[in-house]
């Protein structure tokens, strides 16, 4: 069966998926661009698509190094999810437009190229559409691969998916990996050495805000002082919470959810343990029964991170593969983390190697470590100071970008 064949039998399941997504976030600018309408005011010269928040925040130090260096450029940013929106248009770039991309369906791909008119595109990092590489390659726009990686589950493909992207790859000009590994698996899935190239890896550019109060925390917030559960998903928050319960502690646990519109399930997980908690979306105030405080919100997390005292990584805890944890090491935290890290073995390793984190195997020995950071400031100051000199040693990634991206 054809690629294409395959996804004009999917096309149902597509678009009700998509209008599911759009009624979730309450977004009719999400389906109708998903779905290739209502692309006004798009133009651009350099396209750049991030899935959602996780890949914009690795991209933006590199997109303010692009708007300095190409003053006249317009640039055009498109993600999968509304999060991702959110996050584009909370900076304000300027020349900087955003719209969803469209779903891989050859009706909407057309739309959108002929409204964006591209001469170049950026691809963060795993995205391999092969209906869009393929309409892309016929317009003559350069496809450029960058903080190039291939999840575990490309890797793990079965041979029709693998010759599917051994062909997709065959449209691309460049691509910039984030590491000798990621170099070798494009190798395997079919790249070609004039195509790749070893950059490094750019979530090592990440910016982190340093002011406590950009986020109003309420002063018993602050004053008590917290650990911080960063991008926790299902099944996290509860286990946290109940280990939270047997701590010796006056600290807050704050948990902000990878997903806040699990809020509800999350609160009612909280409400069951009784356990004291507060949830920032309800404004609600922090007092001296408080145990867990709730950051439901969108756009604050790096500022959590800053006031923090030691940091969680969240989706690490359960078979998800965790989040990013240099976000923590770029504000020179205390960080802990689960035994699924998969997803971020290169960055773990990095750290790990310099004694700037630590890796616990299970739950009871998340306790006893949260436990001693939370009264040992040897340890906490150790792993504080390890993970700034991590991040230092970095060479600054985005200009190495920069020299391998040249556009007219």
């Amino acid at each position: 069966m054809s690629y294409r064949l395959l996804i004009f039998l999917l096309w149902p399941l597509l678009f009700l998926y998509t209008a599911k997504i759009a009624r979730r976030d309450r977004s009719l600018r999400y389906l109708q661009q998903r779905l290739g309408f209502n692309y006004r005011n798009i133009k651009c010269d350099l396209w750049i698509h991030c899935a959602s928040v996780g890949e914009v925040n690795t991209y933006l130090p590199l997109h303010k190094k692009l708007l300095a260096h190409y003053p006249k450029m317009q640039f055009l940013i498109t993600t999968n999810t509304t999060t991702g929106a959110q996050t584009v248009e909370r900076h304000q770039l300027d020349r900087t437009r955003h719209c969803y991309l469209p779903i891989e369906s050859g009706f909407a791909i057309e739309r959108f190229l002929k409204a964006a008119q591209p001469r170049q595109c950026l691809m963060m990092e795993t995205e391999l559409w092969p209906l869009l590489y393929r309409r892309c390659a016929k317009k003559n726009i350069g496809i450029t691969l960058i903080n190039a990686r291939l999840s575990h589950k490309t890797l793990r493909a079965n041979k029709w998916i693998k010759r599917l992207y051994r062909e997709t790859l065959r449209h691309v000009n460049k691509i910039l990996c984030k590491s000798t590994d990621e170099y070798q698996h494009y190798l395997q899935l079919g790249a070609s050495e004039a195509q790749l190239e070893v950059v490094g890896n750019l979530k090592f550019a990440v910016e982190i805000h340093t002011d406590h109060q950009s986020i109003n925390l309420a002063d018993a917030l602050q004053q008590r002082g917290y650990c911080l559960a960063a991008s926790t998903h299902h099944n996290e928050e509860q286990q946290l919470a109940q280990l939270w319960q047997q701590l010796d502690t006056q600290h807050l646990l704050v948990i902000v959810p990878r997903h806040p519109n699990r809020s509800a399930q999350i609160q009612k997980q909280l409400a069951e343990l009784k356990i004291n908690y507060a949830v920032r979306s309800k404004q609600q105030p922090v007092n001296d029964q408080t145990r867990v405080y709730l950051a439901d919100t969108l756009g604050e997390l790096r500022q959590f991170i800053a006031a923090a005292r030691c940091v969680f990584i969240g989706g690490s805890l359960i078979d998800h593969g965790g989040q990013n944890i240099l976000e923590a090491a770029s504000a020179g935290k205390a960080i802990v983390c689960g035994p699924y890290m998969y997803n971020f073995n290169e960055e773990l390793q990095l750290l790990l190697n310099h004694q700037a984190c630590v890796q616990v195997n299970n739950i009871q020995q998340l306790q006893q470590v949260l436990q001693q950071l939370l009264t040992d400031n040897t340890q906490l100051k150790s792993l504080q100071n390890n993970a700034r000199q991590v991040m230092l040693q970095q060479a600054d990634i985005t200009r190495a970008y920069l020299s391998h991206l040249q556009f007219s």
